[in-house]
């Protein structure tokens, strides 16, 4: 059988990844069809729906990448080392690198970027190249209004961080933030944003501002998701003004450039004349190229330019936009090359010139030379978007191999630049070293003459590199510091380049969508059978306890780990109280328009037979079914169980109990099985029952209806049910012979005095800790054998599983 080629492989990975995307479509609108019928699929629906969106978003940027060919990026403060390591692969020997942008040949380091001077955009050069239009050479990636999103954000993050310590807003000012913004939803979603968008921001601002998200993460973003798609530019930039603690300046920025973007029709690629890189006579202009073009932004100076949006790969009319916007939304500028490569293997590889980290202003401003004034916010968002774009390429998986030429040159930014290489790695390498140990190290450090650690001169690479991981794990190292060096490095990228070596990582990252989408999130709701079969039961836990049984040491991180924080449950219940006092006040509102105006607000008539029962004029209780404790009861039972579901994607957390990811969601799978079959809501509804309390103060109350929720929660990961049955009906321990699981210590035989009772000890001390945790293994697996019975998929009925099935055949369509 002829085998595929490389080209062919990936036309079919892309194919698969689309599969995935179109089958999410269709699962996200199989949850919403079914959750109104099945009680336990309306409760994780939500937390569903958000994993949903993440990896069909992720599916449909892995479908982008594997139609194009390797690319290799070049990071770090070296503006020359950079230089010489693209030259040396990009050319045969040539000090130049000759272009050919619309009737006229240029030479890319005298013409458009002499001196090396730093930019704020990515400069791809390529061979894939194909002119479109002559007037309009210049072919540039533009950025998004998330892009946009982040960066405004990132400003606040580093550049404003006294005003972000003063900015709290509470829980009744996010609230009422989301509901003024809500009553300007449209019919229709605009464009420039969608759901999959937002979660992408969210996901953005997990990562750099992990703490500063607590709140929001239960109180904002789950309505943003729904909300901002509907919401138009204007509104949006309202609506992310929280995430920059509302600062005029910034929502004015991000509402300013996003209007711009609306004015291209959010094209992600444009075409541009050649005067935005060179003037008449072939010289740099005050360009792209130059970071202080973005301070003429609202100026006099600040130049017009032409450019075409392509749109659906259709060029589109011309549109006018200020050179300083067009430097700021300008992501990545093409330079299609003529010279020969160093090797044919180098032809199909694009070279990938990153921004140096944290750009400076180190020129002076136009605006401050010319006219006395400049762009207030050019420095934060040149900064911003040169950290921004390693994220953004990473994202998009569209940098195979990384070469570092001094990672930075302060001792400040050793944290940020090794935090943003350290995702890169694990997003394009591998999550893990297991991964990793598939394929050599992806991100390379190159020691160039211009790299400070051969002219002596300080530098912090080995400080990013120990804060990275490990050498031959995450990174690795090459030298081209002469011409046989740079022909040895050369000879090694050759191998780590085929087009294969890509495919292989990619496939991976389908395999794991794939697995995540049948095994974990998707699949146990169409497998009742199967999953009420005891033998399956049986294997699943044999799977478990072999797994933990040999990770005890850590088996109190995992008990800590599956129960919500306090403060987490205290500000669940605040906002219930919120709520319920709101929808007290609506309910009240459309009756005291029928009140007269002059009356008390209780209507009698006293000539009528006399009415000496006063409960017949007082508000009728609130029926059980009703009651907030109720309410907070249902909410808290969710909010856990989505916890519980959120764990597995917690990579420190793995990391440390030293599991795979599988095999947690598996546990998950059966702890929440056994809460419901438990009926945990229904014992946390009768322990916040009656806690009315004159005088008690709401921060009082919440902080009692938490520790008794809290009670609730951790009887049961502590004692998996077996508390509430008696002891002689319990299993028998493996480990505390002749007991049952869980059973009380045994008294001494003996009576010692107080004066012999710290000095008689037994010969043999008893490892109650030890007892405890093979009892819960012992617990764990009685527990999930009483699980048979109460799938998830045991609510839907026939007609709604075989619909899902189809659609996890699109997924993963079966192998032969």
């Amino acid at each position: 059988m002829k085998s595929l080629t490389p080209e062919q492989l990936s036309a079919s990975l892309t194919q698969q990844l689309h599969s995935v995307a179109q089958g999410i479509d269709h699962s996200l609108e199989w949850i919403d069809n079914c959750r109104h019928q099945a009680p336990r699929l309306d409760t994780e629906a939500e937390g569903l729906k958000l994993k949903l969106r993440r990896h069909r978003s992720k599916a449909r940027r892995l479908a982008d990448t594997s139609a194009t060919g390797m690319t290799i990026g070049f990071f770090g403060q070296s503006h020359q080392g950079k230089s010489a390591l693209i030259t040396a692969l990009a050319t045969d020997g040539e000090p130049k690198l000759a272009t050919r942008l619309g009737t006229k040949t240029y030479d890319y380091l005298t013409h458009i970027n002499p001196d090396n001077q730093a930019s704020a955009l990515a400069t791809r050069f390529t061979r894939q190249y194909d002119p479109v239009d002559a007037a309009y050479p210049v072919q540039l990636t533009l950025l998004s209004e998330t892009d946009i999103a982040r960066m405004t954000a990132n400003i606040f993050l580093h550049d404003f961080s006294q005003v972000k310590g003063l900015y709290q807003p509470d829980m009744t000012y996010i609230d009422e933030h989301l509901h003024l913004l809500t009553m300007h939803r449209q019919a229709q979603p605009v464009a420039g944003m969608t759901a999959d968008d937002v979660v992408t921001l969210w996901d953005y601002l997990l990562r750099h501002d992990h703490k500063g998200q607590a709140l929001l993460n239960s109180h904002f973003w789950p309505t943003a998701v729904e909300l901002a798609p509907f919401l138009n530019v204007d509104d949006r930039a309202r609506l992310w003004s929280l995430l920059w603690g509302e600062l005029p300046e910034l929502t004015h920025a991000y509402q300013h450039f996003s209007q711009t973007l609306q004015h291209v029709n959010n094209a992600t690629e444009i075409l541009a004349p050649i005067s935005v890189l060179v003037d008449d006579l072939q010289l740099p202009a005050n360009s792209l190229m130059n970071m202080t073009t973005l301070t003429s932004l609202h100026t006099p100076v600040d130049a017009s330019v032409q450019v075409r949006p392509i749109l659906q790969g259709k060029v589109q009319t011309t549109v006018t936009l200020s050179l300083a916007e067009l430097t700021l939304l300008s992501a990545e500028l093409r330079i299609p090359l003529l010279s020969a490569p160093r090797d044919k293997a180098f032809a199909s590889v694009d070279l990938l010139e990153l921004p140096a980290w944290g750009a400076l202003l180190d020129t002076p401003m136009l605006g401050e030379a010319e006219h006395g004034e400049s762009y207030s916010l050019a420095q934060h968002f040149l900064r911003a978007k040169s950290e921004y774009l390693l994220d953004r390429y990473t994202d998009q998986q569209g940098i195979n191999l990384l070469l570092v030429c001094r990672a930075t040159d302060s001792r400040a930014e050793v944290s940020k630049v090794a935090k943003s290489l350290d995702y890169w790695v694990k997003q394009t390498q591998g999550e893990n070293a297991e991964v990793r140990s598939r394929r050599h190290p992806g991100l390379i450090w190159a020691l160039t003459p211009f790299d400070r650690r051969v002219i002596q001169h300080p530098h912090y690479d080995e400080a990013v590199q120990r804060q990275v991981g490990n050498p031959g794990d995450s990174w690795g190292l090459v030298q081209a510091i002469d011409e046989r060096a740079t022909e040895r490095m050369a000879t090694y990228l050759i191998g780590e380049i085929q087009r294969n070596i890509k495919s292989e990582r990619l496939t991976e990252q389908l395999h794991d969508i794939q697995r995540e989408l049948q095994d974990n999130l998707l699949g146990h709701w169409a497998e009742s059978e199967n999953l009420s079969n005891p033998q399956a039961k049986q294997r699943i836990a044999e799977s478990l306890i072999k797994t933990l049984q040999t990770r005890t040491g850590v088996h109190g991180e995992l008990l800590e780990r599956l129960l919500p924080t306090r403060e987490e449950l205290q500000r669940l219940f605040l906002r219930q109280q919120v709520q319920t006092v709101e929808a007290t006040r609506s309910d009240a509102h459309p009756a005291a328009t029928h009140v007269e105006p002059f009356s008390v607000g209780i209507e009698m008539d006293l000539f009528s037979e006399l009415q000496t029962d006063s409960q017949d004029i007082m508000p009728a209780p609130l029926p059980r079914s009703e009651h907030p404790d109720n309410h907070y009861a249902r909410r808290l039972h969710h909010y856990w169980i989505n916890h519980l579901r959120s764990l597995p994607e917690n990579a420190p957390l793995v990391a440390l109990l030293g599991v795979s990811k599988p095999i947690l969601e598996l546990l998950m799978e059966e702890l929440v099985t056994a809460s419901i079959r438990l009926d945990i809501e229904g014992t946390l509804q009768r322990k916040l029952a009656d806690n009315e309390q004159s005088g008690i103060l709401r921060e009082q109350l919440a902080d009692q209806q938490v520790s008794r929720a809290l009670t609730v929660l951790g009887d049961f990961v502590a004692w998996l049910g077996f508390l509430q049955v008696e002891e002689g009906l319990r299993p028998a321990s493996r480990i505390n012979r002749g007991h049952k699981i869980f059973a009380q210590p045994e008294k001494p035989a003996e009576n010692w005095g107080s004066a012999q009772r710290l000095t008689r000890l037994a010969l043999t001390p008893t490892n109650t800790t030890a007892f405890y945790i093979y009892d819960w293994l012992v617990g764990l697996n009685e527990m999930i054998m009483h699980n048979v019975g109460y799938s998830a998929a045991s609510e839907l009925s026939v007609a709604q599983r075989n619909k899902l099935a189809a659609i996890l055949a699109l997924i993963k369509p079966m192998t032969r």
